[in-house]
């Protein structure tokens, strides 16, 4: 009897932290686009690695199998010495569409069919939220706008989520060719930042 009321109590706290994590989000309500891509992911990591693993653009070709190459650039494309994300400030991305497979580092090399590149305005970087930014306005067929956020939720975990709303005459025609490919490399990157940081938890 008193093991099946402390199966009970334990299935209980286990449905509470269950629906605690659905519940939670950290990114900001944003206008309703054509559609949407996104990733949510328990970490077993603190806010303050995520979020240095989130704005640490140098880093990223050794385990983004999404984004190869984010890059603060200039008005005049030159590539700036500090690379912390600024709002306001310029960003250039290179990215594999569909994602490389994992595990990725430095040396992995792009398809060549499935590189993209963009250029993105920065337009939010708030570190004690834990929340980051930029925006897609070059095409006047085309924006998007991406958040990404990380949060302490307890336990020693953090929650990654990111999304990217898209807006523009021809966003339908980019869901119907590359919807659920995008979703794909959103939850690859979400995979690989969890494999990142729980290896450094293990080091």
């Amino acid at each position: 009897m008193v093991v099946r009321q402390l199966n009970i109590v334990m299935l209980l706290l286990l449905l509470q932290a269950i629906s605690v994590f659905s519940a939670y989000r950290n990114l900001p309500d944003v206008p309703q686009g054509i559609f949407n891509v996104s990733t949510r992911i328990e970490i077993r990591s603190n806010k303050h690695a995520a979020w240095r693993a989130l704005t640490d653009f140098p880093k990223y070709p050794e385990w983004n199998p999404f984004v190869r190459a984010s890059i603060m650039i200039s008005s005049d494309n030159t590539t700036l010495c500090d690379q912390y994300p600024v709002e306001g400030c310029k960003l250039f991305l290179r990215t594999q569409i569909p994602a490389l497979p994992m595990p990725v580092n430095r040396d992995t090399q792009d398809v060549g069919a499935n590189t993209q590149y963009s250029y993105e305005n920065v337009t939010h970087v708030q570190p004690k939220e834990g929340r980051l930014a930029w925006k897609f306005i070059a095409d006047s067929n085309l924006q998007s706008e991406r958040w990404s956020a990380v949060s302490n939720i307890g336990h020693g975990k953090v929650l990654y989520e990111s999304r990217e709303v898209f807006h523009g005459p021809i966003a339908e025609r980019l869901k119907s060719l590359l919807g659920e490919t995008l979703q794909d490399c959103f939850e690859a990157q979400g995979k690989a930042l969890k494999a990142l940081l729980e290896q450094c938890d293990k080091d």
